[in-house]
């Protein structure tokens, strides 16, 4: 950010927007981060923008941090089979992205518990913060195992209904944050707690309702179209590895 006579310079709120959608432009999500910090010191009751901001920023950061820990991963099962001795310079790489991870994790969580959810008044926010918590938990369930896994897990299930619970009451089906949080859930049962038919049910009768209101010109937005087809790629996908297993 620009200094001024030794000091960090303030910008408006506008301004701040404005420079956060530059730095991902430029791929420096901890500057997004910076700049949505001080946006939420000025109001933490954040716009739909801002809050794409703020998940924008996070997983980002967090998206490369689970890609170099996958890669270590599957480089300690070659190298245990191949050459044992170099197993622990590999895991101890692999710690110390877990540690980055887990500092994110602690981050974007405080921010969402002490500012942003207390400060949620409507229920496209809230559904929109807890969606986030529940994502975290569920990243969190990736790289932990035995005890630590079980409680990422729950946790990341406690969320998610949550959120759940509030946009069947307070969000039409076509809404994006509730299509979106339809298709983080399903992914939840289906990849991480292993229950894929629970999984590919609420991807199934998400898409089902959603394509149900797209007659509603208004309702096309781009967000919405995505996400409907990421829900149909999913299903397609899913489909075929449970018949395959079946069959099997």
């Amino acid at each position: 950010m620009e200094k001024e006579k030794g000091k960090t310079k303030e910008h408006s709120r506008e301004e701040y927007v404005y420079l956060s959608k530059l730095y991902e432009k430029a791929e420096r999500f901890d500057d997004m981060i910076r700049v949505i910090d001080k946006i939420i010191e000025m109001d933490p009751h954040l716009s739909k923008e801002e809050r794409n901001i703020l998940s924008v920023a996070y997983k980002s950061i967090l998206s490369d941090k689970r890609d170099s820990w996958r890669i270590l991963s599957i480089m300690e099962k070659g190298e245990g089979k191949k050459n044992p001795s170099q197993v622990a310079n590999i895991k101890e790489i692999k710690s110390h992205i877990e540690s980055e991870i887990l500092k994110i994790f602690e981050n974007i969580n405080n921010k969402i518990d002490k500012f942003l959810l207390p400060n949620a008044e409507d229920p496209e926010s809230k559904v929109f913060y807890l969606r986030m918590k529940g994502d975290q938990y569920r990243y969190l369930c990736e790289i932990t195992k035995d005890k630590d896994f079980e409680k990422n897990i729950e946790n990341a299930e406690k969320e998610y209904k949550k959120a759940f619970k509030i946009a069947e009451k307070g969000l039409p089906t076509i809404n994006s944050v509730r299509i979106g949080l339809c298709l983080n859930l399903a992914l939840f049962y289906y990849e991480i707690k292993g229950d894929k038919k629970q999984g590919y049910n609420i991807a199934k009768n998400a898409f089902e309702e959603s394509m149900k209101c797209l007659d509603n010109e208004k309702c096309k937005t781009k967000d919405v179209l995505i996400l409907i087809q990421l829900l149909k790629e999913n299903l397609i996908f899913w489909n075929t590895e449970m018949n395959e297993e079946e069959q099997n």
